[in-house]
């Protein structure tokens, strides 16, 4: 398991939560009462105990936790607090009375340098290689992150973007000082200013929308107010909006940062606030049209504290594991400095990592993979399908006026010009060109991703058509030929090697009852009907690569499966991932359901995006393929739980066992929608 804890102390309450790094996710969160101001060590102490228990709801322990990371406000350098307000503390080592109590790393960071982390590196600033946060809550705090560092200064005062002076001898500031920035945009002087208007026009609509009472004006009030076409409202949050970007258009001229991210209670306003500050903001910062700093609302909000303070390890593991990768990037024909690498995606077999090498200046990204010689036993014929397959659609791409380092994947020779470099271990590994600006998904967020995914991969088929399919490598023998995945089942539970057999009676039964089914591919094949062509053979969502701006589909990766085989189970193993309403482990069933609107959508793309190339075969076997390999699917995850896991990476026990389950369960629905899946790839293919 790959969890962390993170923790956002405040003067109120300290949150906390479990975090899981490789799915990105807050497994569980809880909450005490800070009780301050109180002694460090009490505090500490509560911290710990909050964690602990975090940590046994999460099915673990804390001695097992990768680190403990802290926000805390004030000013904050090397885990020493040098002092904040609201807890009372001045020159407290906060992160060694943690660790002393937890027994494990801790990091401690201020609050708002944290939100800014949790924006630069899973938010609305992911990808970014400079990102300004601005918190505008009770104060306005702020974070800088460059080149995935949060930049502290050199005695842990840098960021307080609040106390940028905007107006000279201006209004009084908490810090002392006239005129800054908090004095006007934060959530205290809005409210302030919206109570001020109020008293000034008594038939305001924010004396209704607050009750009467000036007790219960908000941040809201005035954007409610306004947004219904109240004057004095509209007064108020004008005023708010031009001050703002008056401080944010002086952060970007200074900085020219990618991306300045609004976050706090007031962000929640999102459009209300963005689109009049994004306009202002051009009107008075520095910049090219078409590179201008893009000014977003944060991702993280309530959860902002937890998640960044979660990633504060990452920077020390990022750094570290960057220099273990320094000699290995050093064998393929690149130069520059490794700055750092962290393990990246949630892919089942091989292991693979995010770097970041610096040559002359400039950074570039790649991605660094150890083959998994367990599943592909000749690493070498694998690397020879991939750069042929890769420079073949490079050459097809560049002649279509594509863009070839974004549109395919993109292998780096070894300085010996090989295609992957063997380690004195005897392990391979390959360098790839990371693919900028993209991102990827596990699970259907959008009806629209799925349709796009399956023209994805229909065109990639399309883009392949003319490939001598004959001249690749199969890397793994036998990859889908279901009969022989049966075969394998069936050794799997005589073997019983871990004993595990007496609890998977009815999904070996469930197996045995379809042996006949097993083997219809193959008869098509022999009968004509099928023709062989090249396949990607793991056509899930997540091996789609998204264009983060327009959120249309770049390129396909993970070409590991690269081989000769059938364009319908390119189609039946998108269908089997995509088509559900649940993750490929979900273990509660009633929550796996076959989604035939999602089937629908696909037919659709696959269809078009493969350009009138499928023969009427192929078009006729496309719900077979879709059963088929859900079937195959599921008796590859329940052998590989019989033998022991071995194959597929699993991060909790049983989860090769929830995986199978959940793909018989597809299966049973899918055979029950035949007749309807049939239908639809009728209407389609007619539509052609």
């Amino acid at each position: 398991m790959d969890y962390c804890i993170g923790v956002d102390l405040g003067g109120t309450n300290i949150k906390a939560g479990v975090v899981e790094l490789r799915s990105r996710r807050i497994v569980c969160k809880g909450s005490v009462k800070t009780r301050a101001p109180r002694p460090v060590e009490e505090i500490s102490r509560d911290i710990v105990s909050l964690c602990e228990s975090l940590a046994e709801e999460a099915g673990s322990s804390l001695s097992k936790m990768k680190w403990i990371g802290v926000a805390t406000p004030g000013i904050v350098k090397d885990g020493i607090v040098i002092s904040t307000s609201n807890l009372g503390w001045e020159n407290v080592d906060l992160a060694g009375n943690i660790r002393a109590l937890a027994g494990i790393k801790t990091y401690v960071a201020n609050d708002a340098n944290v939100a800014a982390y949790a924006e630069a590196v899973w938010g609305s600033g992911e990808g970014a290689e400079s990102l300004i946060a601005v918190t505008l809550g009770t104060g306005v705090g702020g974070g800088i992150v460059i080149d995935g560092k949060l930049w502290e200064g050199k005695n842990g005062f840098a960021a307080e973007l609040g106390h940028f002076i905007i107006e000279r001898d201006g209004r009084a500031c908490g810090c002392g000082k006239r005129g800054c920035l908090e004095a006007y945009c934060s959530a205290t002087a809005l409210v302030n200013d919206t109570k001020e208007m109020m008293k000034k026009y008594k038939g305001s609509l924010m004396w209704r929308l607050s009750e009467g009472s000036l007790d219960r004006v908000s941040g809201a009030t005035a954007f409610r107010a306004a947004k219904e076409g109240d004057e004095p409202a509209q007064q108020v949050i004008d005023s708010f909006i031009e001050h703002l970007a008056i401080g944010v258009s002086n952060m970007i001229n200074i900085f020219q940062p990618d991306v300045v991210c609004i976050g706090g209670g007031i962000s929640g306003e999102g459009d209300n606030l963005l689109l009049p500050l994004k306009a202002r903001v051009e009107e008075l910062s520095f910049g090219i049209d078409s590179s201008r700093s893009s000014v977003v609302i944060a991702k993280y909000r309530n959860d902002a504290g937890i998640i960044g303070s979660a990633l504060l390890g990452r920077r020390d593991e990022f750094i570290k594991m960057g220099a273990q990768t320094q000699s290995i990037i050093d064998k393929f024909a690149i130069e520059g400095k490794v700055l750092g690498a962290e393990r990246y995606g949630l892919g089942h077999i091989n292991e693979t990592k995010y770097v970041e090498v610096e040559n002359e200046g400039k950074i570039h990204k790649y991605i660094l993979q150890k083959i998994n010689k367990n599943v592909f036993k000749n690493p070498e014929q694998l690397m020879e399908n991939y750069v042929a397959v890769t420079e073949y659609l490079r050459g097809v791409i560049t002649e279509r006026g594509g863009d070839p380092d974004r549109e395919t994947l993109n292998a780096i020779k070894t300085v010996d010009g090989k295609n992957c470099y063997m380690d004195e271990d005897g392990e391979y590994w390959r360098l790839i060109l990371f693919v900028n600006d993209s991102l990827s998904y596990d699970k259907v967020e959008r009806p629209e991703q799925f349709y796009e995914s399956a023209v994805a991969f229909g065109n990639f088929q399309y883009l392949l058509r003319d490939y001598p399919a004959d001249t690749l490598y199969e890397t793994i023998v036998n990859f889908h030929n279901t009969p022989d995945r049966f075969r394998q089942l069936m050794d799997a539970v005589n073997a019983d090697k871990c004993g595990r057999l007496s609890e998977v009676e009815a999904e070996v039964e469930f197996a045995k009852a379809r042996e006949e089914f097993a083997g219809t591919l193959e008869r098509a094949r022999e009968a004509g009907k099928l023709p062989l062509k090249v396949t990607h053979n793991d056509t899930k969502l997540n091996n789609i690569l998204f264009d983060k701006s327009t959120g249309k589909p770049l390129c396909v990766v993970d070409l590991d499966t690269i081989m000769p085989g059938y364009s319908v189970n390119d189609f039946g193993d998108s269908i089997r991932f995509g088509a559900t309403t649940a993750l490929e482990d979900e273990a509660d069933l009633s929550k796996v359901n076959f989604d035939i609107s999602l089937y629908e959508l696909y037919v659709k793309g696959f269809i078009e995006g493969a350009n009138g190339g499928l023969s009427e075969g192929e078009l006729e076997m496309l719900p077979i393929g879709a059963i088929m390999m859900t079937f195959e699917c599921g008796m590859r995850f329940l052998a590989d739980y019989l033998s022991g896991d071995t194959y597929f990476r699993t991060s909790r026990p049983r989860q090769n066992l929830d995986r199978a389950r959940n793909q018989f369960k597809l299966v049973s629905d899918m055979e029950k929608a035949l007749p309807e899946m049939r239908a639809i790839v009728k209407k389609y293919s007619e539509m052609a």
